[in-house]
């Protein structure tokens, strides 16, 4: 049977428009030093096409992973009162850069290896009176004393899971686990880790997921503690979970573990194919293609995989998957005469034999393509006071891919794929103008791509 869309809407959330200030080299600053008395640089850049004021605040920047403290004048490793900026208000014409100098004069009796605070930036846009932007940027900075012995001492305080089958997750969808950690840091050095965190099942004796810890995103501050919580597609067995992080944070060696008995209710069997879409065109036709099927939960099952048209081969159609393992499908396409028009869009299933609830979180889909194809594609943009949303609809006979581009800036990290007769709506977050807007499209699979500007 071939699947059909119409009617489908689906809302998506643009990546917010970048027009805003630059601030280089990055926007979060490591320094080693062994001096205390320094001046240190670097660059804003407006990117608003209007003239802004830029106002700059020294604060401290304290986060334990679920909040954060910009006021805490007790904090021993805060270097807010040790830190002046050259300039703390001024005007930048459009697209003009301006150095920012940050000057440090911390006594030589700071207690800790590492000290942190923040700039809080400000930019305002103000046309006829009225402000017409304002964003605020948070610019951290960890300084590293390199004369002062480091002192890293830290222990993961508790371990907590949500399995968001049950308890779905604005943030990470309705499947898999968020496993959360309590860490405290005893040391008088940040813990900015770069390493892996691998988490395991003693009753399985197997590894569930091995994560990288490369990210800004774990932090814990000298004599403080923060909760880190990380995402795994997987539902969690239950029995033992051990936790383990190890690589280096400032150059130190580190390896942290903590373990926490679970009790699993959730009975699913969890799967996810890629990829999403097998193409066989006439060219590609005798071509035997592949699938990977993995499983996301704790059971081992027998299952049996089919599509509604027999002209499309599933090898081996009945298989077993055991724990986190993965399984390779091959797809082979039996049709040999592809003289139709448009793209044929089936399915592929699967059934379990035990009866258990099995849900594909990822479905594939195998797609047949005729000789001839029409691609089409309109879009609409809808603006309130607040923000745009801009409707696209496939309005030809096969598969498409799109990219949105706003003042020739792609807005989407990766194509969209939209099936014949879909709808897919995508919320800017804000208002944007329709002259600046523009939907690249092409075929699935396909090179030559068309634009829609008439918006």
């Amino acid at each position: 049977m071939v699947k059909k869309f119409g009617g489908f809407i689906f809302v998506l959330f643009l990546a917010k428009l970048v027009f805003a200030l630059e601030i280089s080299p990055s926007l979060i600053y490591q320094i080693d030093t062994s001096k205390y008395q320094f001046t240190y640089e670097f660059f804003v850049k407006n990117d608003i096409p209007t003239e802004s004021l830029i106002t700059i605040e020294i604060i401290d920047f304290i986060t334990d992973g679920r909040s954060y403290s910009f006021d805490d004048p007790d904090y021993k490793y805060s270097l807010k009162k040790y830190v002046q900026v050259t300039d703390k208000s001024f005007i930048l014409a459009v697209n003009e850069q301006k150095s920012i100098k940050v000057e440090f004069n911390v006594p030589q009796n700071f207690p800790g290896a590492t000290g942190v605070f923040a700039l809080k930036i400000t930019q305002e846009s103000v046309s006829g009176g009225r402000v017409q932007v304002r964003l605020n940027y948070i610019v951290p900075f960890f300084v590293r004393f390199t004369n002062i012995p480091v002192y890293q001492s830290l222990v993961i305080n508790d371990i907590s899971a949500k399995d968001l089958l049950t308890e779905p997750d604005e943030k990470y969808g309705d499947y898999g686990s968020i496993i959360t950690l309590e860490i405290e840091n005893k040391g008088n050095i940040a813990f900015i880790p770069k390493g892996s965190i691998q988490i395991s099942s003693r009753t399985l004796r197997t590894i569930i997921a091995e994560l990288p810890l490369d990210s800004f995103d774990f932090v814990v501050f000298p004599e403080r503690k923060t909760f880190y919580s990380v995402f795994i597609p997987y539902i969690l067995p239950s029995g033992t979970i051990d936790v383990l992080l190890t690589g280096k944070s400032y150059g130190q060696d580190f390896s942290i573990s903590g373990a926490k008995e679970l009790k699993t209710e959730n009975q699913f069997l969890l799967i996810q194919t890629v990829p999403d879409i097998v193409l066989f065109s006439d060219n590609t036709k005798s071509v035997t293609q592949s699938l990977v099927l993995k499983n996301l939960s704790p059971y081992k099952e027998t299952l049996q995989a089919s599509i509604s048209e027999n002209f499309v081969s599933l090898s081996p159609r009945k298989f077993t998957v055991y724990p986190y393992r993965e399984i390779t499908i091959g797809v082979r396409n039996k049709l040999k005469d592809f003289n139709f028009i448009g793209d044929k869009i089936y399915l592929v299933e699967f059934s379990i034999d035990s009866g258990r609830n099995i849900r594909n979180v990822s479905p594939s889909y195998v797609v047949l393509r005729g000789k001839s194809i029409t691609p089409s594609l309109k879009a609409s943009l809808n603006s309130s006071q607040r923000n745009s949303i801009l409707s696209v609809q496939n309005t030809g006979d096969c598969l498409l891919q799109f990219n949105v581009f706003y003042n020739n800036r792609m807005l989407n990290e990766t194509p969209i794929t939209i099936f014949p007769g879909q709808t897919i709506n995508l919320d800017f977050g804000n208002v944007v103008k329709g002259n600046l807007l523009k939907v690249e499209y092409f075929p699935y699979g396909e090179e030559k791509k068309y634009i829609f500007d008439d918006f």
